[in-house]
């Protein structure tokens, strides 16, 4: 017997849940406590997430999730194969959809997969696709931090706020896959392993390659390390850069390592060194001690979600940040074609973070040998 159409949302047994997740990884790993909490509120609904490629890969092996579908990506026609993607949904029969989003193109799509009840963000002029309306303000949009505002969207459904934290991955086979790289590379026990993430959605938001080699030099004198430069394929020569300068300790990551297994090595490395980026969330999701570099970015708003003991963050905490985004309108490049929110960051400024966050961590001792 169907529920009257007033009936509150968190009063429904909803049985097919969509998804429809944000296009950045950093992102849709800030919506994960949300999502551990909606799994805990309905155990026996069916979940089924929408994301991007490679977020995608992440969410397969995330056991609040029962179906993920991967969101066409067409150059030519993304608008058009975007429309009958969703359309193609409605046999489905989703009774709650939630666009995480807030585009109106988001809202639209979710509209067209015919689920019976949408939530979503009040804004951008969505109010003819969506059921369920949550008001948000352009200040909020920009000062909330990021786990708290992907859980507020789901207020009216009433999920606990203490089911809020990540769920380890499934990932036995990604496990294998990491013990025979690092035995390729000649790891041993005695040494502390480092990830380091040199990468970014847009060049202007990374700190300079070559202060990463020299970070990567002077940990190396120090300490008894191996460091795992990670990147993608298209970034091995990026990679290589930054392993030239201490070739002994310094070495890529394989570069078709997917997300699962991008993680895997995470959570074995005792330390990640990075970027404001969606690779700085995946080394905070399976709990491994963070260094991360803010600069046009806020750690206020985007910040990894962790313990605080597991935690240091570099910024020069300039007033203009967050902003936009928009290089270089808003502020003039250095002579490195940075913002000077990141080019006043200094190797001495990393390697200070990182002998803070060593001594703060317990029974990491890697001073001495």
């Amino acid at each position: 017997m169907d529920e009257p159409e007033d009936t509150p949302l968190h009063e429904k047994d909803f049985h097919n849940i969509l998804l429809w997740m944000p296009s950045w990884i950093g992102d849709v790993i800030l919506v994960l406590p949300a999502l551990s909490a909606l799994r805990e509120k309905f155990p026996h609904s069916r979940i089924t997430a929408v994301a991007k490629a490679p977020a995608d890969q992440l969410l397969s092996a995330h056991p609040a999730v029962d179906t993920v579908m991967q969101i066409p990506s067409s150059p030519n026609k993304g608008f058009l194969s975007g429309m009958r993607f969703a359309c193609k949904l409605r046999k489905y029969q989703f009774d709650l959809g939630i666009v995480f989003p807030n585009s109106f193109h988001s809202a639209l799509l979710l509209s067209l997969s015919g689920a019976k009840n949408r939530l979503g963000y009040d804004t951008e002029g969505r109010e003819i696709f969506l059921t369920h309306l949550v008001k948000v303000t352009s200040h909020t949009k920009r000062t909330e931090y990021r786990v708290d505002y992907f859980f507020n969207l789901l207020a009216s459904l009433k999920l606990d706020p203490d089911e809020r934290r990540f769920q380890p991955l499934k990932k036995d086979q990604e496990k294998k896959v990491v013990e025979e790289f690092l035995e390729k590379i000649g790891w041993r026990e005695n040494q502390f392993l480092i990830a380091l993430h040199p990468g970014t959605s847009k060049p202007q938001r990374g700190w300079q390659v070559e202060r990463f080699g020299i970070l990567c030099q002077k940990l190396a004198k120090e300490y008894p390390v191996k460091i795992i430069v990670l990147g993608q394929e298209k970034e091995e020569e990026l990679l290589a850069q930054i392993c030239r300068f201490s070739p002994d300790h310094v070495v890529p990551q394989p570069g078709k390592m997917d997300l699962p297994e991008v993680a895997a090595l995470l959570e074995r490395s005792h330390l990640f060194i990075g970027n404001d980026s969606g690779i700085m969330h995946l080394a905070s999701m399976v709990n491994t001690p963070v260094v991360g570099i803010f600069g046009p970015g806020s750690p206020l708003t985007s910040g990894p979600f962790m313990d605080p003991e597991k935690l240091e963050i570099v910024s020069k905490h300039f007033d203009c940040s967050p902003c936009r985004q928009k290089f270089f309108k808003e502020c003039k490049p250095s002579p490195h074609n940075k913002p000077y929110c990141l080019e006043d960051i200094s190797v001495k400024d990393v390697a200070l973070a990182v002998e803070r966050l060593l001594k703060k961590i317990e029974g990491k001792k890697v001073a001495g040998g």
